[in-house]
């Protein structure tokens, strides 16, 4: 009872700083900054997934021309709903052929819902299959475990939204066979073989849960048992801590 009561806190501390700060700061996307200098400064994959993104930044006019129209104390008001930051992720130099990718990500429910698959890549498109898009970004996936624009997909707990982490640990030249460049240097469609290896990774689970939802909404034990109890169809587990074989 001791150990259960120690990791609700623990859980609850952890919520607690992973929880962004709304107010006047909004996320900006993953390719907002391309500046490859920036690259160089990012840190490891975990670390950084854990702290959050990886740069925050100034926006240039967030504070609007005064409205004669509006009374001084509307104005004022008004300007405090305005965003005045704005969160980013600067491209890695693995994508610009400095050293290698090491993971892929992709956001999903935890049992697919056919209905809710991303039809972007259909076969009459760029022949790609729904489903089959991954992210050199974990935040960007992140996204897609939890996706408020499809309504509750990811939020609810009978199907919770995860992360499924595919270790590559290759140069950018050896994967231009799976990277989609017209959708974005971070987009990728792994072969059947590298999907069928993937396994959903309870510590990006866990941390995006917590960041959007917060303790109290995550359900986070009863989350953890479900992911825990995933198989995929051979009887193999469907799981990993952080890495393969359950290690972190």
């Amino acid at each position: 009872m001791a150990g259960a009561g120690v990791l609700r806190l623990a859980a609850k501390v952890l919520a607690k700083k992973l929880a962004r700060k709304p107010k006047n700061v909004v996320k900006g996307n993953y390719w907002e900054d391309l500046d490859q200098e920036a690259g160089r400064a990012r840190l490891p994959e975990g670390i950084e997934f854990l702290r959050g993104y990886a740069k925050r930044k100034e926006m240039s006019g967030a504070i609007m021309d005064k409205d004669p129209t509006l009374a001084p104390d509307k104005l004022k008001e008004l300007l405090k709903t305005l965003p005045t930051h704005v969160d980013t992720v600067p491209m890695r130099r693995s994508l610009y052929g400095e050293g290698k990718l090491k993971n892929l990500f992709r956001g999903e429910t935890l049992y697919p819902d056919e209905t809710l698959i991303s039809k972007t890549g259909m076969a009459n498109d760029s022949g790609i299959s729904p489903g089959n898009w991954w992210s050199a970004e974990p935040f960007e996936s992140a996204g897609y475990a939890i996706r408020p624009s499809k309504g509750s997909m990811g939020i609810g707990i009978e199907n919770p939204g995860v992360m499924r982490r595919m270790k590559v640990n290759k140069n950018i030249d050896e994967l231009k066979d799976i990277q989609n460049q017209g959708t974005g240097p971070t987009h990728f469609h792994p072969t059947d073989e590298m999907t069928g290896e993937a396994k959903i990774s309870m510590f990006y689970s866990v941390i995006s849960r917590l960041r959007e939802l917060g303790y109290k909404e995550a359900d986070i034990f009863k989350y953890i048992k479900m992911i825990s109890k995933k198989k995929k169809a051979s009887g193999e587990s469907d799981w990993m801590l952080y890495n393969s074989g359950g290690k972190v």
